[in-house]
């Protein structure tokens, strides 16, 4: 019991220094934040009047996906793996997050305008729904891009160049 209590706490509890442990996080708060994403972008265009906005819809889903995402990656996920200052963290993770929104929208758009007109997956779907499968494509290739480059850009723990410059450290 003791092992399995000690590899829970590892894995959810205490700073995730290891890579396997940041991507675990990583996982669950991605599928956290695809939940408020999905169901934001569902929610806005089937019961809130958006239905023929689709990219207002999801662009208002990925902001909050993405605020989701943010708060939980930057105090549990990479927790003690931040950056010195919390605005030029945001700021490139603000960034990384807009091409992935980019990508979200192009490929939603992709599967409701080309795919679902075209009926490529026959008539077991109907094509008003083609965006939802869009969203599931678009989920998968989103996440591997955001936990890409912010594990690169934000939450690596760089060696300073000598003994006494420690500035490129991020800060715990």
């Amino acid at each position: 019991m003791n092992k399995i209590t000690g590899l829970l706490k590892k894995c959810f509890v205490d700073p995730p220094e290891d890579g396997r442990i940041q991507f675990l996080r990583s996982l669950f708060v991605g599928l956290a934040a695809t939940l408020v994403d999905m169901g934001v972008l569902v929610v806005l265009k089937e019961f809130l009047g958006l239905k023929n906005h689709t990219f207002i819809a999801a662009t208002i889903a990925f902001i909050a996906g993405l605020l989701t995402n943010y708060l939980l990656s930057t105090f549990w996920a990479f927790r003690g793996l931040n950056t010195k200052s919390r605005g030029a963290e945001f700021t490139i993770f603000a960034i990384i997050s807009v091409i992935g929104l980019l990508l979200n929208n192009l490929i939603i758009m992709l599967f409701e305008d080309v795919l679902g007109p075209a009926r490529v997956f026959g008539e077991w779907l109907p094509q008003d729904k083609y965006y939802i499968i869009g969203k599931v494509v678009a989920t998968v290739i989103v996440f591997i891009w955001n936990f890409g480059m912010r594990k690169i850009l934000l939450y690596t723990k760089r060696k300073p160049k000598n003994q006494n410059d420690q500035s490129d450290l991020p800060v715990s």
